[in-house]
């Protein structure tokens, strides 16, 4: 065979070769595409427009229908490239599937308007959801909600605290959160109410540092939570664990600005209240108004217990560390809360005002332990206890506590009342050295 003709041979033989290769990647790509398809359920398949006009509330409503009561482990799915537009609306379980798969790959934005927060508390509520997994677009971006609070905090919602929750999780046994970026809350960002084995990672949430009542995650009544590598930057409490709460671990978390990580208030309107096993480990607070704090009623009942917080940086945070076991809140009226209400079933109003110590009540604070807190304080008061004359703080453990003062020159001091425990390698400390 001449050489010509061998050359055309192995030509013809590459190029089928060749495009056998194509066809079979074609073929594979088909059907990674169809397997994709197969997985989720898109809000755009029950008309949802998604242009971030458009109310696609009732799209979102008839997709969650098919994933929730569907027999198929499907995905509920917000495209990515999208903007869907919602009103206040609720996912509510139980579902026929052990484990839903909420994926927001594209955008979500509140209406830009506020409402009636008695019929509406918050804006998007998952109700007795169990193995409920919410996450983000993570690599391939996407994952943000906009909750358009700026509407509610220059309005006289803002003044009485009548704006409602962004996202609220009731009775959701084993949520998983993670990947999510959340924008301007009304009020609180994230709700967890009566719930067991909560997972939380990779949160960013934000909102101006001057925004009314934004916390970024409150906790009621919740068993097993675990919250870690988020960002949280706020105008109030990053974290605010309260009433009924128990086994809660906070890990590697950055706040700032905002008011820092709170356990309580417990014990408003003289209410029996509850926080115990809280750890709090590796986490920065940067420029908020208060560091690490536990504060209670003091007309309340109760105990907060077995509190640890451990490796925490402070950079020029005002009042690093704090118990106030008189808590008043200003005499401002108290803000609506999930905590001791029914689902969706907000209390009256009620004004607290200081009451007089001798009466035998109060929420006891014992067996709290700062473990190397270290940093700057932009306060004069780097330590700040202030508990119940009839009570007291009891056992409370300072070790290694070295905060200095960010105005160059400056000392901080510590203030103690009614305090017994005992302190390590602390140059700033008020209580007894062991």
């Amino acid at each position: 065979m001449k050489k010509s003709s061998l050359f055309f041979v192995l030509l013809c033989l590459f190029q089928i070769s060749k495009l056998d290769f194509c066809l079979a990647g074609s073929v594979h790509m088909v059907n990674n595409n169809g397997h994709e398809r197969h997985r989720f359920i898109s809000v755009t398949d029950f008309g949802a427009v998604c242009d971030g006009k458009t109310d696609d509330t009732q799209a979102f409503l008839k997709a969650w229908e098919a994933v929730c009561n569907g027999f198929s482990n499907k995905s509920f799915l917000v495209p990515l490239g999208k903007t869907c537009l919602l009103k206040p609306l609720t996912f509510a379980g139980p579902c026929t599937s052990s484990s839903i798969t909420f994926v927001i790959r594209g955008n979500i934005v509140a209406p830009g308007y506020t409402w009636n927060v008695g019929n509406f508390p918050a804006w998007i509520s998952f109700d007795s959801i169990n193995g409920l997994v919410v996450k983000g677009g993570g690599v391939k971006g996407g994952g943000t909600l906009d909750s358009r609070g700026s509407v509610w905090w220059g309005s006289e919602h803002a003044q009485d605290k009548e704006s409602p929750t962004a996202m609220h999780f009731n009775n959701c046994n084993g949520l998983r959160m993670y990947n999510l970026q959340h924008l301007n809350s009304p009020r609180n960002h994230i709700g967890l109410t009566g719930s067991k084995n909560i997972s939380i990672s990779g949160l960013n949430l934000t909102a101006p540092g001057d925004s009314p009542n934004t916390d970024g995650i409150d906790i009621s009544r919740c068993i097993g939570v675990d919250i870690r590598d988020s960002v949280i930057s706020t105008g109030d409490d990053c974290i605010a664990i309260n009433s009924g709460s128990s086994y809660i671990n906070i890990t590697g978390l950055f706040c700032g600005p905002g008011h820092g990580i709170s356990v309580g208030s417990l014990g408003r309107n003289g209410e029996f209240a509850s926080v115990e096993e809280v750890r709090v480990k590796n986490c920065t607070l940067s420029n908020t108004m208060n560091g690490v704090r536990i504060k209670t009623y003091q007309n309340g009942l109760g105990y907060a217990r077995k509190i640890s917080f451990e490796d925490i940086r402070m950079v020029d945070s005002k009042n690093p560390i704090i118990i106030e076991q008189n808590y008043l809140n200003r005499g401002k009226i108290e803000e609506v809360s999930f905590e001791n209400s029914n689902y969706q079933n907000r209390g009256g109003k009620n004004r607290f005002y200081k009451t007089e110590s001798g009466n035998g009540r109060g929420v006891r604070v014992s067996d709290v332990r700062y473990s190397r807190i270290y940093g700057s304080s932009a306060s004069d008061d780097a330590v700040t206890f202030n508990c119940n004359a009839d009570l007291g703080c009891e056992d409370i453990v300072m070790d290694h506590v070295d905060i200095v003062s960010a105005k160059a020159g400056h000392a901080v001091s510590a203030s103690c009342k009614n305090v017994r425990g005992s302190y390590f390698s602390s140059p700033v400390s008020c209580i007894k050295k062991h």
